[in-house]
């Protein structure tokens, strides 16, 4: 391998062949056994006893996507050893985190006789004297830190307490999340090889958690890729493809932006219990029909986040000192509570600072969300307005608390004073990699790809180069605010570069000597595989500028937002003038206006060609077509003119031109389990190739897939209202 490859496993503390080999495949790992937990034997005894008893076991988890899987582990684990098992997830909105007075009487009601936690309890330590006043034995699997009085943990009185956070710091498994912990008592219950089937589950909950990938939580994630990229969990198949994905290549990419992000809005904006039903049935028609409100909730939640974003935003620009605070403190009563959180951590990354928002809804305790930078300890700077508080708890990364509305502004005081008072620590430097330009290619990236899965504990390596100069730089984006730099070595080579949110960022002269630090990786977009460079640093002229890790939309068109426009027509007709007719396709279904120049082509998605303009015409079904539609026509430039059509997604519309279609396709001869025939079908009346699997099976006299249906389509009309109402940049932002 490349010796960059070798610096990278070294500065990772891989210093001989065997650890490098044990990082680099998970065969040549040594799996921890998972009784150097803390009272695991004593976890095992009870469940074990409980399950011969038939006595009734309750597995008490949280409403993130660590938790639900979590709880779908032991639920499966203890059901495959005979146990009597049901589930009990807290709200987000009406519990918050952890055991509560109210769940725990009611899972008592129910016949439990032992409460076996996840990912929550360690610090409960009234909740768990309750459940013990209450006649249940409890055991508790966490992975959040134990509280020290003293310098001495306090643990809560169960029958056992595993957690890895008791181990010493250097141990393999003291990083492993609430799903990692869960799985390990499974696996001491059933056996390594019996347990292995539930590491696709244990891969979503690490990616999820943002779990630290080293030692046994990297070994997890890597066999539980191994394991979602062959799953026969009808669930998460069917939750892949309602998000567009395929699992048989899938990533902690995939994991973190598609399937991660639908399973948590399920826990901020309804009940986290449809996503364990979803991770843990058997049923092909209940997971589609429970994926396909997923798929509602993400898309509503990603409205709500955006709103929220803005609002706060526009906050800041009309109040200077807010914006120029050390900390970010915002309330709205309008902001739901279960996504001030992410919202707190994308205004983060755009605004550089820590954030803190607060859902303040009339009459209520406030509840606010907390995100930091590297070097600021924001639990700690919470903390310390505790009379200003209900309650709080985090992390130094994160936290969260509730406060009376009335107290809003002498916290926000106090805690900017606090933090400035206390300056930031500076953030650990990270290892640099200096490669030659001339090196900075398609095969390094694939090389670099050996040291996936990336994340906390792994980044992507940082690379460095000097004595480059920049040949031009060109914009991207519908509103430019990226940039494509073309830089170029002593030698001549030039390379590509993508640097994110530039555009008021000051260009190198051409005399300018530039040092680059950048990510490589490996990308691949309209079956093209190519070396993606992004930019983190550019130095020039003594100062440093720094770039943003992410892009905010696919950068590999320009975007024309026309679907204000009064007249559709006339705006089709001012594109035709500024571009040529030969140079625009429409991508519609309806027929084809007559006025229009021949050399335009209106065509469904299904007959797109490779035109320089694509015009959107009508709103798609879902993502996964949508890209489809971008990757048929490899377009230089998109513009959406599109409306929703409500009536086009009603049911029996659908089922009756499904049926026609089926008419002419068996006097064809056509086969209607055809994967081909059916995307005809569904590009023929623009919607999802499920809608009319749907159909078809219905037709052929499974009543259940009436009910698919209506969910199906209940999801395409939100997809297409999202279409045509949110911002263009997120509309195309596509799986």
């Amino acid at each position: 391998m490349h010796p960059l490859v070798a610096a990278v496993l070294i500065a990772r503390g891989c210093t001989t062949p065997e650890q490098a080999r044990a990082f680099l495949d998970p065969a040549h790992y040594v799996p921890i056994s998972p009784f150097a937990l803390p009272d695991m034997d004593r976890a095992v005894a009870v469940l074990r006893e409980a399950i011969a008893n038939r006595a009734t076991i309750c597995v008490w988890g949280d409403f993130d996507v660590d938790g639900q899987t979590a709880t779908s582990v032991l639920l499966l684990g203890l059901r495959a050893l005979g146990g009597d098992v049901f589930f009990y997830l807290p709200s987000r909105q009406q519990h918050g985190h952890g055991l509560n007075e109210e769940g725990l009487r009611a899972v008592r009601a129910r016949g439990a006789a032992v409460l076996l936690t996840c990912d929550c309890g360690v610090s409960d330590f009234e909740a768990v004297r309750l459940a013990k006043q209450l006649g249940l034995r409890v055991v508790i699997t966490d992975h959040h830190d134990p509280v020290r009085e003293d310098g001495a943990l306090r643990l809560p009185d169960a029958e056992a307490v595993v957690n890895p956070k008791r181990l010493p710091s250097d141990h393999p498994l003291i990083h492993l999340p609430g799903v990692g912990v869960a799985y390990k008592l499974v696996e001491a219950l059933l056996g390594a090889k019996e347990a292995a089937p539930l590491l696709d589950l244990v891969a979503l909950g690490i990616v999820a958690d943002v779990a630290w990938q080293q030692g046994e939580t990297r070994y997890l994630l890597q066999r539980g890729l191994e394991q979602l990229r062959r799953t026969q969990r009808v669930g998460l198949q069917a939750l892949a493809r309602s998000a567009g994905v395929t699992l048989s290549n899938a990533n902690e990419d995939v994991i973190g932006f598609q399937l991660g992000p639908r399973l948590n809005a399920a826990g901020r904006l309804s009940t986290a219990d449809r996503a364990v039903t979803l991770l843990t049935t058997q049923d092909e028609v209940e997971a589609e029909a429970i994926a396909s409100e997923l798929e509602l909730l993400n898309l509503q939640r990603r409205q709500l986040q955006s709103v929220i974003e803005e609002e706060a935003l526009a906050m800041l620009q009309r109040d200077a000192a807010l914006a120029q605070a050390p900390v970010i403190v915002l309330s709205s009563p309008n902001w739901h509570v279960g996504l001030i959180g992410i919202a707190a951590s994308a205004l983060v990354s755009r605004l550089g600072k820590p954030v803190i928002l607060i859902s303040t809804p009339p009459g209520q305790i406030g509840r606010g969300s907390a995100r930091s930078v590297e070097g600021v300890d924001i639990h700690a700077a919470i903390a310390a307005q505790a009379h200003l508080l209900e309650e709080s708890g985090g992390h130094p990364m994160a936290a969260g608390f509730s406060i009376r509305s009335e107290n809003i502004a002498a916290f926000r005081q106090a805690i900017c004073a606090y933090v400035a008072s206390q300056g930031s620590t500076p953030a650990p430097q990270a290892h640099v990699f200096t490669v030659a330009w001339r090196d900075v290619n398609l095969a390094l990236a694939d090389q670099l790809e050996q040291l996936a899965p990336f994340g906390a504990g792994n980044p992507r390596p940082l690379l460095r180069t000097d004595g480059l100069r920049l040949v031009r730089a060109e914009p991207l984006g519908a509103d430019g605010k990226h940039r494509a730099l073309f830089l170029q070595d002593a030698q001549g080579t030039i390379n590509r570069a993508l640097w994110w949110r530039s555009s008021e960022m000051p260009l190198p002269e051409p005399e300018h000597v530039i040092t680059l630090l950048f990510t490589l990786r490996r990308e691949r977009f309209n079956e093209r595989t190519y070396a993606q460079i992004v930019v983190h640093a550019l130095t020039f002229d003594g100062e440093q500028r720094f770039g943003e890790p992410t892009p905010a939309l696919n950068a590999q068109f320009l975007i024309t937002d026309l679907r204000a426009a009064p007249d559709r027509l006339a705006a089709l007709h001012t594109l035709l003038d500024a571009h040529g007719a030969s140079a625009v396709q429409v991508c519609s279904v309806m027929e084809r206006p007559h006025d229009l120049p021949s050399a335009l082509a209106w065509h469904s998605r299904a007959q797109l060609t490779q035109r320089p303009l694509l015009v959107v015409w009508d709103a798609p079904p879902g993502p996964r077509e949508f890209a489809e539609m971008l990757r048929r026509a490899e377009p230089q430039h998109v513009a959406l003119l599109c409306t929703a059509n409500e009536t086009a997604d009603e049911a029996q519309s659908v089922i009756t031109q499904v049926l026609g279609m089926i008419k002419v396709a068996q006097r064809r001869g056509d086969a209607l389990d055809d994967p081909d025939v059916i995307a005809r079908m569904a590009a023929r009346i623009n919607q999802r190739e499920d809608t009319v699997r749907a159909v078809i099976r219905w037709h052929l006299g499974e009543a259940k897939q009436r009910e698919v249906l209506r969910y199906l389509l209940a999801e395409t009309r939100a997809y297409r209202r999202y279409v045509c109402e949110a911002p263009a940049e997120d509309v195309l932002r596509l799986p």
